[in-house]
């Protein structure tokens, strides 16, 4: 591939990766539609420290009381929500990275230093 070539689709890809906040909206009500409006969701990692690189993805955490032991079940989830999130004109290629974690995973990530942002301060 021509070096020029890369260069402008990792520049157009981290443009788009910088354009992530308008996405929270549809993020967080595909969330709700699958878990319910009590569901409670955050984003953290590179995104809130404005460090996002052409290899960044959003870290996406959904708080759950238990997080499936079968990978089949967390993937049925994980497809139930970019298939919202896809009829609503997020690109199936956008790095959202979605976590089931729970509470416990949550506070132990919070107390380890990662820097966790509520969804709902960037919903409108």
């Amino acid at each position: 591939m021509d070096s020029d070539l890369a260069l402008k689709i990792q520049v157009e890809f981290l443009k788009g990766l910088l354009n992530w906040r308008s996405y929270i909206p549809i993020l967080f009500e595909a969330v709700r539609e699958v878990f319910g409006e009590d569901v409670e969701a955050y984003i953290s990692g590179s995104a809130l420290e404005d460090k996002l690189t052409a290899g960044s993805d959003i870290d996406v955490l959904i708080v759950v009381d238990k997080v499936p032991e079968r990978g089949l079940e967390r993937a049925r989830i994980i497809d139930a929500i970019w298939r919202f999130m896809e009829d609503r004109g997020v690109p199936w290629w956008y790095p959202f990275e979605i976590h089931l974690v729970t509470r416990w995973e949550l506070d132990m990530l919070r107390r380890g230093g990662a820097k966790i942002a509520d969804v709902k301060e960037f919903v409108r």
